[in-house]
């Protein structure tokens, strides 16, 4: 399948359906674990958990149910980002996706919680990945371990929640960062560090086996340096998408600062890095066919 539009299609059903599982499973007490559901399953692309099974389909491999839940972890982080990101210390949205945020329907102090919980379920999900097959399907220990570490990294204070610290002290300042610090400081952070992951542990689920692969480490490396430029021409659409109302929000968004004829250019240069990425890949396997991804990338600007 190289088309993404099919391959969505295909998996973003069974991804939901894997959420669904498990955070019924998630807490003892129901009505937690209905508001924790209320947060991942009201909405959203499921870009994360699909970037990783589309790198895994890019070396032609099965989406095994290990690989499928792994995949779904991302998507407990980038949800508890959103409720706590919601919430009326930080911005203060009342809505989410067109319905009612966290913290407008079930409270605040709820809403918190719920942040946490899921950022900390996150972790369940992938060290419970091997816990229903045998052990000749099960994914190598030392690969849940690498995951493990790589999702802390990507989430926590070296990623995405020194990013949102970043990106707070963006807003309402008399005067402009400089780009540098917009790019480095709160784009590859706060959007493009758990896309980095997911790309990441698609190569890692993928190249699990391939012990024998002398090129294994570089593969890994182009790719998680796929997801970052990914994210940061993702990131800048979305500047591009927002204009206007950056302007009411009162935040430094690239357009305002280099202009937004620059902007675009400078995703464009983004997203050639990202296939310039994939074009490396394809020097290093045999298996791996990069259409789908490329095919990825056109979802910036759609």
């Amino acid at each position: 399948m190289t088309n993404f539009a099919d391959f969505q299609a295909t998996f973003g059903p069974k991804i939901d359906a894997q959420l669904a599982m498990d955070l019924r499973q998630a807490s003892t007490d129901t009505a937690f674990a209905d508001m924790m559901a209320y947060a991942v399953l009201n909405g959203g692309k499921r870009l994360r958990p699909l970037l990783s099974l589309a790198v895994m389909a890019s070396y032609q491999q099965p989406m095994t149910s290990q690989a499928l839940q792994l995949a779904t972890a991302v998507e407990w982080v980038h949800s508890y980002s959103l409720v706590h990101d919601d919430l009326p210390a930080m911005d203060n949205d009342m809505f989410r996706r067109g319905q009612p945020s966290v913290h407008a329907k079930y409270g605040e102090a709820n809403a918190i919680l719920v942040g946490d919980a899921l950022l900390t379920g996150a972790f369940s999900v992938v060290t419970t990945a091997n816990f229903k097959t045998s052990q000749a399907a099960a994914i190598s220990n030392e690969t849940l371990l690498t995951i493990v570490q790589d999702l802390a990294h990507f989430s926590g204070a070296s990623g995405m929640v020194i990013g949102q610290v970043h990106d707070m002290q963006n807003h309402g300042q008399s005067t402009q960062p400089e780009t540098a610090w917009l790019l480095e400081a709160v784009y590859t952070p706060k959007t493009a560090a758990l896309l980095m992951f997911a790309a990441k542990l698609g190569s890692q689920l993928a190249l699990d086996n391939e012990t024998n692969q002398p090129n294994k480490a570089r593969m890994v490396q182009e790719m998680t340096q796929f997801g970052l430029a990914f994210g940061l021409a993702f990131q800048i659409q979305d500047d591009l998408d927002d204009f206007d109302q950056d302007d009411l929000e009162d935040v430094s968004a690239l357009p305002h600062l280099i202009g937004v004829a620059a902007a675009g250019a400078m995703r464009d240069r983004y997203i050639q890095d990202a296939r310039q990425r994939l074009t490396s890949i394809t020097a290093l396997s045999q298996t791996f066919d990069r259409t789908l991804l490329d095919d990825f990338l056109n979802l910036i600007g759609d």
